[in-house]
Parts: C-alpha cells; sequence; structure tokens
C-alpha cells in the first residue's frame, strides 16, 4: 500500500511525494523507498552518506528543494537553494569579475577587478567602497601621514584620473615625505599647484583674499572708506568732487589746479581747533580775494590776525589806523625819532634817562646778561624771579636745591617775631614739628633717636592672614617687614613663619582659631623654629591668644600673653 510523505511547509509546491509499494520514488535529490523494495539497505545508506556530505559536488544537484544545503566543491562554499538558485548560506561574499546572477535583495558581492563592495537593492548594484579600485584613482581616499614635525595627521586626498587634485585637512602642516604640487598642507581644502589653472570655478559669494591681498584692504565703492596707502589718480583729469561736480583737483601744462566750477561760490580752508571747527582761511569767489582769519574778506589779502614774515618788499602807502602795539624783537638799527626826542642808537650805544617799556626780551636764550660783574644795578625791584640759578655771596639755589657757597658756615632760616616756617604741609615753630592740614607726618627711612622719645602713642601698621570665619588650613609665611602687627585667622593644624622680623624689633601677633577644634602651632621667626603650642578649648570658635616676638642679633623669642575676657 502506498504511502505520503510531508514537506513541513504544507503551502509548499509540491507539499509532498507519494511513494508506491516495491518502487524507490527518484523525484528529489534523495530516494524514498517503497514497501517491499529489496535492496533497500543500500538506498537507504546513499541518503545519509548524501545528507552528510551536503551533496558535496563541483555542480548543483539536480532536484533541489526550497532549503536544501549544498556543498559547492569548486568554491569550497556551503549553499543552500532559495526555491530558484544556490546562494552562499554563510557571511561568505560572492568575489568575481562579474555581477553574480543570482543575487537577492541585499546581498553583497566584490567585483574581483577593482577589489570595490557592492550591495543589491533588488534591481541595481550600490557601489559601497572603496572609491578608488585597482585601477584608475578617482574620488576620496583617507590617509595618516606625517608632518615635518612627526605628528600624524589624518587626511582626505581627492583624485581624478589618477591625479590627486586636493588634500583636506583640518590643521595647517608641511608632509614630512614630499607630496608633488602639496608643499604646505592648509587647514580646509588645499588645491594642486602641480597641475595648472587648478582652481574652484564658480562665482564666490564671499572670499577672504582676492589676487592674494585680503578682501578688507579693498576699497569700497560704495560706501565710507579709507586706506593707509597712497591713493594715486594717473591723469591730468585729476579728482571731481560733489554731487554736481563742485569741485575739483586736475592738471594743465602750468601746473596743479584748484577750482570751484560753480559760479559766485567761496573756496574755503577749515581746521578741528580743540574740538572746534575753524575756517582759517576763505577765497571769495564773487569778489576775488583772499581772507586769512576772516570769511569775509573786504580787500584783496585781508588778514585779521599777526602777520610774521622774514621781509617786505615795495613802498608801504596809506595810514597806518590805530595802535602799534606789541614787542619789537630783534635790534633796531639806525635813528629812530620819537615824540619825546628819544633817540634809540645803534646796538652798543647808550640810552640816557629813564626806559619805560612792558617786556624785555634777549635775542639768544641764556647768552646775554643784565649788568656785569663791577658793574652792577645798584637795587631790582620784581615781583616775581623766574630763574634756574639764584646766587649771593652767601648761597647759591638751582632748581630746588639751596647749597651754601662759604665754607663750614651755617644756612639759617630764621622767622621774625613768632612767624612759622612751613615747608609745604610741615610746620616748624621753634622746637615743634607738626602737620598744617590734618594728615599726620609720614617717614618712609628709619629714624635715630640718640636721647629720648616721648610719645602720647605709637601706632603701626597691620596685616592680616585669612579672614574671620575663614581661617588659612596650610602652612603660612607672614612677613613682617612694614609691620607691627599681624591678625592669622586659622582652622587647622599648621606651621606659622613669621619672616623679615628685624634685629632688635618687637612685633605682636594675635592668632584666631575659626574652628571649635584644639588646633597644633608651630612658630618660627626668620625661618628659625621657636616651639609649638596649641590653640582652642575643643568647643568654642574664634579661641584667641596674643603672642609678642622678641628679634635679637642671634637670638629670637615667641612670648603668650594671658587675655583678659
Amino acid at each position: 500500500m502506498a504511502y505520503t510523505v510531508n514537506k513541513t511547509n504544507s503551502s509548499a509546491t509540491p507539499s509532498s511525494y507519494t511513494v508506491q509499494d516495491s518502487v524507490v520514488n527518484t523525484q528529489t535529490d534523495l530516494s524514498f523507498i517503497g514497501k517491499g523494495y529489496a535492496g533497500y539497505g543500500e538506498v537507504i545508506a546513499e541518503n545519509f552518506l548524501h545528507l552528510l556530505e551536503n551533496f558535496s559536488n563541483t555542480s548543483a544537484p539536480t532536484k533541489p528543494i526550497q532549503g536544501q544545503l549544498w556543498y559547492d566543491a569548486n568554491s569550497n562554499i556551503l549553499k543552500v537553494y532559495t526555491g530558484s538558485s544556490f546562494v552562499p548560506a554563510s557571511g561568505s561574499v560572492p568575489y568575481q569579475s562579474s555581477t553574480p546572477t543570482t543575487l537577492n535583495q541585499g546581498d553583497l558581492w566584490i567585483d574581483s577587478d577593482t577589489n570595490q563592495l557592492y550591495f543589491y537593492t533588488g534591481s541595481t548594484n550600490v557601489l559601497v567602497g572603496p572609491p578608488a579600485g585597482t585601477g584608475t584613482t578617482n574620488g576620496f581616499i583617507f590617509e595618516s601621514i606625517l608632518d615635518s614635525g612627526d605628528a600624524t595627521q589624518n587626511v582626505t586626498k581627492w583624485y581624478n584620473d589618477g591625479n590627486l587634485i586636493a588634500i583636506v585637512s583640518e590643521d595647517e602642516f608641511t608632509p614630512k615625505a614630499a607630496i608633488s604640487g602639496f608643499a604646505t598642507i592648509k587647514k580646509g581644502i588645499t588645491l594642486t599647484t602641480a597641475i595648472a589653472d587648478t582652481k574652484f570655478q564658480g562665482t564666490a559669494t564671499d572670499a577672504d583674499a582676492l589676487g592674494g591681498v585680503a578682501a578688507a584692504n579693498y576699497l569700497r565703492s560704495n560706501a565710507n572708506d579709507t586706506t593707509s596707502g597712497t591713493l594715486s589718480v594717473a591723469n591730468d583729469g585729476g579728482i571731481v568732487v560733489g554731487a554736481d561736480s563742485d569741485f575739483s583737483l586736475t592738471v594743465d601744462s602750468t601746473g596743479g589746479i584748484i577750482s570751484n566750477t560753480v559760479n559766485n561760490t567761496d573756496i574755503t580752508f577749515k581746521v578741528n581747533d580743540g574740538g572746534v571747527t575753524t575756517t582759517v582761511m576763505t577765497i571769495d569767489g564773487s569778489e576775488s580775494r583772499v581772507g586769512i582769519g576772516t570769511i569775509a574778506p573786504t580787500t584783496k589779502l585781508d588778514v585779521s590776525g599777526t602777520v610774521n614774515a622774514t621781509a617786505f618788499t615795495g613802498p608801504i602807502t596809506g595810514a597806518v589806523v590805530g595802535d602799534v602795539t606789541g614787542n619789537v624783537v630783534g635790534n633796531v638799527t639806525g635813528t629812530v625819532t620819537g615824540s619825546a626826542s628819544l633817540n634809540l642808537l645803534k646796538t652798543g650805544g647808550t640810552l640816557t634817562g629813564t626806559l619805560t617799556s612792558q617786556t624785555i626780551l634777549p635775542s639768544t636764550d641764556s647768552t646775554y646778561n643784565l649788568g656785569a660783574d663791577g658793574t652792577e644795578f645798584a637795587n631790582a625791584f620784581v615781583d616775581t624771579v623766574d630763574a634756574t640759578t639764584f646766587k649771593n655771596n652767601a648761597i647759591t639755589i638751582t632748581d630746588n636745591n639751596i647749597t651754601g657757597t662759604r665754607s663750614n658756615e651755617n644756612i639759617n632760616i630764621t622767622p621774625a617775631g613768632t612767624g612759622e616756617i612751613n615747608l609745604g604741609v610741615i610746620n616748624i615753630a621753634g622746637s615743634t614739628i607738626s602737620a598744617t592740614d590734618s594728615t599726620a607726618i609720614t617717614i618712609n627711612d628709619n629714624v635715630n633717636v640718640t636721647g629720648n622719645l616721648t610719645a602720647g602713642s605709637i601706632a603701626g601698621e597691620v596685616g592680616i592672614t585669612g579672614s574671620p570665619g575663614s581661617g588659612v588650613t596650610t602652612n603660612q609665611s607672614v612677613s613682617m617687614a612694614g609691620i607691627r602687627f599681624a591678625e592669622v585667622y586659622i582652622n587647622a593644624d599648621v606651621a606659622i613663619d613669621f619672616t623679615n622680623v628685624g634685629d632688635g624689633t618687637v612685633k605682636r601677633i594675635a592668632i584666631i582659631n575659626t574652628g571649635t577644634a584644639i588646633r597644633s602651632l608651630a612658630l618660627s621667626v626668620n625661618s628659625t623654629l621657636i616651639g609649638s603650642t596649641t590653640i582652642g578649648d575643643g568647643s568654642t570658635t574664634n579661641v584667641k591668644n596674643l603672642y609678642e616676638v622678641q628679634n635679637f642679633t642671634n637670638l629670637g623669642y615667641i612670648a603668650q600673653y594671658a587675655l583678659v575676657q
């Protein structure tokens, strides 16, 4: 009686095979044995052997069914039948010179001619990489190269038809091994110099430079701008200024021309005088006059102010209207007859009578004398003497120095009656020195007193280390230079070195423990350890101790005082 062999997938076609009695069914690559068939042992053994070897052969099984395995003895690859073709059963990727004909969507294969990987979309093969194959190099290649300092630089090389066109880098560097066309690789995209006229073609909306010149160095034609270079107009037409071409700077055969082309209008020269715009000179266009210091000249040359000239040529006609004021600087040669019949003779002459004047100035600074040794004026009545040196028989005053000129004689400053001597804010009255204002007198250098020093109080500067509520937690070096007192706030076991304590000096120190813990103190004077002590009671904050530093020539001491609390 026949029996039926069913597939796992009942919807497959066919879904089963019928095996008749006493025969072998050969519809598949395995043999199904019917009831009563003689010699069944060999068939069964061959079935097991074929399964064991996965139908290993150089050619595919002739009656495969979906899911059947076949070991391809040519490529040594285990393959599985998809229902239409055998495909690799594992992660192996086809490596051949042409596109495989048995690809399914998502399958990969390698072109053995170019060593490039492709994947199949279901209709098209898409290149995965590399962009350049074993043939002509094209596209991008990523490399690591050494720079001149032996540092590794990661770059992207851009090839076309085997030629290196550009290198992309995030840093600027010089390659250690020379690359043709790339002496230096810039940050960004560097184009080769080995291929002539290699450049970006198209229109740039912006650029850092043009022709090697920074963009900021070009003058704008549509906005206000400045230049630090020389602006040259190399033609006789020159420069025309004004919306209506009112003013021009031109050149002709006679030289340069400044001209105003609008009828009867002026040309003015203005300056910024201390922030005020001031007209210095006006050329009156309607009257053809020049005014200096005036904007409305009434003559050909009208000057409002002082004229300084080396010479005047030609006759001076007309009346001099108004007073002649100011000084005559220089020598007056010839004879000048005034209304009082007073003659001013040539240089070297003698003027008799009284000379009434304002300022008398020599022609050269620090050269000529007023009077002479042996020919002196009796008295000089002057409100203010402004001189670099003032000298008499006893003292010489030069700048801010007073020097005695007679050996071993005192310089005495004695006020009359109850008068006092004032030196700036320092007042000397008899044997008392005081300040004329509310400030104290400051003496920057040492004061040596050979007698007794009597003082109402002696105040000293106070130095502070740490702060209330925030004591230091590390060892400290506290300089006592320039201070007599020191406040030190601590909040840890610390060593404190009081430095710059001069010989024969006494310094007072307040140490405050801002915490509650008992703290250990190691105290030194000028880097010499004096001893150790503690501060605090284990429960109270801001416990204070007062110490006195006494420094002798070879010995230093620190004394602790009990505080009234």
